[in-house]
């Protein structure tokens, strides 16, 4: 049965759904919505040091921007009748998925944070001129020579200028390298998309509120988008709205009382098991509604297995919690389930893997790939030209040649593996128990890798290790995305690579110029202060103790329960399959214990509950009229949002207000 929001969608665009979808206004207005998002994240992370713009899989930054702009063009339509179809605004929003992914957190910043810091940080203590300088890749990085690295971190002097000579060759192979790997991933999303989006029917949870909102943008009549006019959007829009709106008076009148929507704590049932995180991350409940039931169970069931066996554990003497996150041999089981699952993955796309394969080879006519993204012979052939780039990228950092290869199969392992947990639960804070080097140098131990290859794997980290899948989640998200440009997707792929391009450059030339202008090292931000500094002091820290044996050698226990974690992880799937009604999915526990698993348990458990009470009691009918409610609490959550920024840049300018945290 058809939701009133259908019949509304219906009634407003079926006028205009005939217009093609990958226009040049499109593509133009996706270009500006990057700009936007790009500039807007920057300024509040590194100027207003304010709320985090890109740490989430669904970037803050561009949220924003994408709402007003709804806005905004809705308003315009209704004077001026410029008017965008739907189809266009699917357009804009996978462009958006895309550019959003380089600024600050999403790439950029760790890329110059990573460049720049082993010599400014050197010192005579850490001892980085012996053992890290005679390994770097001087290529990589802008050169030792002068003051350039160092006015970068505090500012140009009065009267000089920005040395740009020192960025052109470094910031040339970075520009190549990290174009690699986004091919690589784009020619990876191309190839799973019909798979997970038409074949495995998964849900994406995280685009269902945001194809909601570009799926319903206005009818040239209205001064709203349609998505407006709904009696539950305004009740979700004035409680999230009210909620940041009252508390944004706390920041003129401090002793005003606020909502406590940002206040956490870890709660103990006893000091030898792990706590409980208490904290209500509503922009994690907005986006996790929309997963399925069991997927919501799952997390924070295995979340509560994790206190229970880990805090058993701990008592029996074995290295289990931190104690708030896993560690030692919990870790490890949490690794055996994850590598499990994403073999499972691969095995039930094995049918569609070898329609890709034939198709590829012109072997089997009958596959069609005329409305994929790309063709199958274009991206499995992008697919092994962006590995072979990379590999030679590798060895020329004097990478060892085996390990390399390795490193490479690791990461499309993880990174697949990534993108197919986040298209199964929309969470916007999630991340999997460990990145590809770590299924390739555990089994060697220290003393197996040499000091280049380590040197050469903290620089590689920016490509092979990043916390967020690097490009792949948005890749395959825009993947979902478009299913509402059919007919046009191969342009869509072209205005998608447009994206990536332009955000990647601006954000390259306006990071190192607000470097300059402001002095890097009062954006006080990780990814560029402290990040680069921590991890380099642990690469040294290898070099100097290189006897490490192998995990499963110096720990026999964490290879047991590695096993163990992978065989658990066989038998969720097994009996998945096996039986409709059983409720645990093998997605919590291939992420129990983790850092943002454990922080948004008790959200997630929420979720599960409020949704679970809605079906119980209302049913699926009164689920889909819920719909509304909470697409109502994500953009009044947003705007609420940016009021805040707004407010922050207007008064409170380099001292901002965290408003949007993790969580």
């Amino acid at each position: 049965m058809a939701t009133d929001s259908q019949h509304l969608q219906s009634d407003v665009t079926g006028h205009i759904e005939d217009q093609p979808a990958v226009t040049l206004r499109a593509v133009g207005l996706g270009l500006c919505l990057i700009a936007a998002l790009d500039l807007l994240a920057l300024y509040v992370c590194y100027i207003l040091h304010a709320s985090l713009m890109t740490y989430s899989h669904v970037p803050m930054a561009m949220l924003i921007v994408l709402v007003v702009m709804l806005m905004v063009l809705a308003l315009v339509s209704r004077y001026s009748g410029f008017m965008l179809s739907s189809r266009e605004w699917h357009t804009i929003l996978a462009m958006g998925l895309v550019g959003a992914l380089i600024p600050s957190f999403g790439n950029m910043g760790y890329l110059i944070g990573y460049i720049t810091a082993p010599y400014y940080f050197a010192t005579e203590e850490n001892a980085w001129d012996t053992h890290l300088h005679p390994h770097l890749p001087d290529w990589l990085i802008p050169s030792a020579e002068g003051n350039a690295v160092a006015w970068f971190y505090e500012g140009l002097p009065q009267g000089a200028t920005i040395p740009w000579d020192v960025w052109v060759l470094p910031m040339f192979w970075w520009t190549t390298v990290m174009t690699a790997a986004f091919v690589m991933m784009a020619c990876l999303a191309a190839i799973f998309r019909k798979q997970w989006v038409q074949n495995e029917r998964l849900v994406f949870p995280a685009m269902s509120p945001l194809l909601d909102l570009v799926s319903q943008p206005g009818d040239g009549e209205r001064s709203l988008p349609a998505f407006f006019y709904n009696r539950m959007f305004w009740i979700g829009f004035a409680i999230a709205f009210g909620m940041l709106a009252w508390n944004c008076i706390n920041y003129f009148l401090p002793g005003f009382p606020r909502f406590p929507i940002y206040r956490s704590r870890w709660y103990w049932i006893d000091r030898q098991m792990p706590p409980i995180r208490g904290y209500l991350g509503i922009f994690t409940i907005f986006f996790a509604y929309f997963a399925s039931l069991d997927v919501l169970f799952s997390i924070w069931f295995f979340d509560l297995i994790f206190i229970l066996e880990g805090g058993w554990l701990s008592n029996l003497g074995y290295r289990a919690i931190s104690p708030y996150y896993y560690r030692g041999v919990y870790a490890w089981q949490t690794r055996g389930a994850f590598v499990v699952l994403v073999v499972a993955m691969f095995w039930v796309s094995r049918r569609h893997l070898r329609d890709v394969v034939l198709k590829a080879l012109g072997k089997d006519d009958r596959v069609d790939d005329r409305d994929e993204l790309m063709s199958y012979r274009m991206a499995l052939g992008g697919l092994v030209a962006s590995l072979g780039y990379l590999y030679l990228w590798l060895v020329r950092m004097n990478f060892d040649p085996i390990q390399g290869f390795l490193l490479l199969i690791a990461v499309i392992f993880v990174y697949v593996g990534m993108a197919k947990i986040m298209a199964d639960t929309g969470l916007p804070f999630t991340s999997v128990p460990f990145g590809a080097w770590g299924l390739v140098a555990p089994f060697y131990g220290n003393r197996g890798l040499t000091f280049s290859t380590q040197v050469a794997y903290r620089f590689s980290s920016l490509v092979t290790g990043h916390f967020k899948g690097l490009y792949m989640l948005g890749l395959s998200h825009s993947g979902r995305v478009a299913e509402g440009v059919a007919g046009q997707r191969r342009k869509l792929m072209g205005a998608i690579a447009l994206a990536f391009i332009f955000s990647f450059l601006l954000c390259m030339f306006v990071t190192i110029g607000l470097g300059y202008s402001e002095g890097a090292y009062n954006f006080n931000r990780w990814e560029i202060t402290r990040a680069a500094e921590r991890h380099f002091q642990s690469t040294v820290n290898a070099i100097k103790k290189p006897d490490a044996l192998p995990f499963y050698e110096k720990n026999p226990e964490e290879m047991v329960f590695f096993v163990l974690g992978g065989l658990l992880s066989a038998g969720l799937i097994y009996l998945r399959h096996r039986f409709v009604w059983w409720p645990l999915h093998p997605v919590g526990m291939a992420i129990s214990g983790s850092y943002l698993a454990r922080r948004t348990s008790f959200s997630i458990f929420a979720t599960w509950l409020i949704k679970f009470v809605i079906l119980k009691v209302g049913g699926p009918a009164v689920y889909r009229k819920s719909r509304p409610l909470f697409i109502g609490l994500l953009v009044g959550y947003i705007l609420g949002v940016f009021l805040s920024v707004v407010l922050d840049s207007i008064w409170f300018p380099e001292r901002g207000h965290w408003v949007h945290k993790y969580g």
